[in-house]
């Protein structure tokens, strides 16, 4: 897989996605995607392109709240696909709370690692500040679980949505390590031009010394940029 095949794959998405949204009114099949570009991939603050930028295409299918998705990490420099991920979820609405339990399969092409799988649960409640739990259990080669607590605000422009917040990590025994990898603080960005979103976005990631994550296994304050856009329709 080349660099090029991503622009041209982007483009027809592009050109196809505008063609169809300006046709006819959405129906219970919606059909997104999402291509994004960023100076690294990180996970839970830990670097998992070794530093490396990377392209993050994403393709999904949504019917009345089930929803299959596909994601992938591409790493610009070494031209290889680094990781797929195919996930099967079911969206709720109760009120101002959303529960969203899920199943996702992992596979990691050229880095050797073991495929793996989860059953997660994402819980979100909107208020003033939007408070999410998500809750993820490894039953295959990580044989643990992470969880991330986030708090985040939007607010609605007549230019666009600007949205700020924070992310705390934790890892119970997932692939035999437990702590607190990181904390960030993020800030985007997000407009709609002619029904297509883009989306920039900064993060920081800093982190002290707790658990597993101490002394050289400490995972390193870093910054993370990132530019996405995309579709529904």
């Amino acid at each position: 897989m080349k660099r090029l095949s991503i622009v041209v794959c982007l483009g027809v998405c592009l050109v196809h996605g505008t063609s169809a949204a300006g046709e006819s009114e959405p129906g219970p099949l919606t059909v997104g995607w999402k291509m994004a570009v960023a100076s690294k991939y990180l996970f839970q603050g830990i670097d998992y392109s070794d530093g490396h930028p990377v392209a993050q295409p994403e393709l999904s299918l949504e019917y009345r709240g089930f929803s299959l998705t596909s994601w992938s990490s591409f790493d610009l420099d070494e031209q290889q696909i680094k990781e797929l991920d195919l996930l099967f979820v079911y969206g709720l609405e109760l009120g101002d709370l959303s529960v969203t339990p899920g199943y996702a399969r992992y596979r990691y092409p050229n880095r050797g690692w073991e495929p793996s799988q989860e059953a997660y649960l994402d819980l979100s409640y909107a208020t003033l500040l939007d408070l999410s739990l998500s809750s993820h259990y490894d039953f295959d080669a990580g044989k643990g679980a992470y969880f991330t607590l986030g708090l985040h605000r939007d607010v609605e422009t007549s230019v666009g949505t600007f949205s700020a917040g924070s992310n705390l990590f934790y890892q119970r025994n997932y692939y035999e390590v437990s702590g607190i990898p990181s904390l960030e603080f993020t800030a985007n960005y997000s407009r709609s031009i002619r029904s297509v979103s883009i989306t920039p976005s900064v993060s920081y990631f800093t982190t002290w010394d707790n658990g597993d994550f101490k002394g050289q296994s400490a995972v390193p304050k870093q910054w993370v940029v990132s530019l996405t856009v995309g579709q529904s329709y």
